[in-house]
């Protein structure tokens, strides 16, 4: 390899937070808050002669869990792995393309699944390769995204149980010929009627509790566990009518949510994300460059379909 090769690895572990060698490789982007270990401290402060600071030795360290965001562009291939980290539920249909669709189902979190990740690290300035590789991943939190002459991008936030640098820098391999999903082909609809858009977000998070610590003979975390799943878009338009804006002013609770239907196309393959009942609650004028407004809400569940979909169709022929 060489001077400063980044490089990002993962793979399903068989066992909760039992680091597996990594053998699936992505391009990602520079994250604003990269995965990092988070020291952990139990510290006492017994009262003795000698001084009023702290006595050194009366604390106990500890890693306490390793956190941070993975931020990826969304390619026509390699991107199913994710999905169920993301959304616990997935079906896989077709023949070639194959379309893997992501759901609820019972829960927010995929209990019993996990993911181990490596990063190179290189040193600096010399270059040399540093793996470090973190074991017990879940994605907790994550965005879909995308602008005008921008790519789409998914942000992973993602929690970890433990963290090693004695690991060995796996031999990274990407899939061929891979083409970015983009804002060309994208195609956003509300209520059945396209929209033209000029940038939307889709947050979804599980609200995992993390940090679930016990006495249990190490200071290691135990597998999170789901809580209520949020949904969340904003999505930024021209004003050309006043049919968002009435939805969001709407004193009927039948008017408030429409459908959104997000898909993105590059050839044969896409992705498509669907919030069947999206409640707009807010609505933001700007006339800085031409009046556009900026919708807001929630996706809701309208009691009988689930309330997001990822649905993923690729040459790919497992997730």
């Amino acid at each position: 390899m060489g001077a400063y090769d980044f490089q990002f690895g993962f793979k399903d572990e068989v066992t909760y937070n039992t680091p597996i060698t990594v053998d699936r490789f992505s391009e990602y982007n520079e994250p604003s808050t990269p995965i990092k270990g988070v020291a952990g401290r139990t510290e006492g402060n017994p009262l003795r002669v000698g001084s009023r600071a702290r006595r050194g030795s009366r604390v106990v360290p500890f890693l306490d869990h390793a956190e941070g965001t993975i931020p990826i562009d969304i390619m026509d291939k390699g991107f199913g792995f994710w999905l169920k980290h993301m959304l616990p539920n997935v079906a896989t249909t077709g023949a070639g393309p194959y379309t893997h669709t992501a759901t609820e189902g019972t829960s927010s979190l995929a209990i019993g699944k996990s993911f181990t990740a490596q990063f190179n690290y290189p040193f600096n300035p010399a270059g040399t390769n540093q793996a470090v590789t973190f074991a017990g991943g879940k994605v907790t939190k994550w965005t879909l995204s995308n602008s005008v002459e921008e790519m789409l991008l998914a942000e992973l936030e993602c929690d970890f149980a433990s963290m090693s640098t004695a690991i060995a820098l796996a031999t990274a391999s990407y899939p061929s010929t891979m083409t970015n999903l983009s804002w060309v082909g994208g195609v956003v609809s509300i209520g059945g009627s396209s929209i033209d858009i000029t940038d939307i977000k889709i947050e979804v998070n599980s609200n995992a509790k993390t940090g679930r610590k016990a006495i249990k003979g190490s200071a290691t975390q135990k597998e999170p566990t789901p809580g209520a799943l949020e949904i969340a878009f904003t999505i930024e338009a021209d004003f050309d009518a006043l049919t968002q804006w009435n939805r969001v002013h709407s004193t009927t609770v039948a008017s408030l949510s429409a459908q959104i239907v997000c898909t993105w196309t590059s050839g044969t393959n896409t992705l498509v994300v669907t919030i069947p009942a999206a409640r707009f609650d807010d609505v933001d004028l700007d006339d800085d460059t031409g009046l556009k407004q900026t919708l807001s809400g929630v996706g809701e569940y309208d009691g009988t379909t689930t309330p997001i979909t990822v649905a993923y169709t690729t040459s790919d022929v497992t997730p």
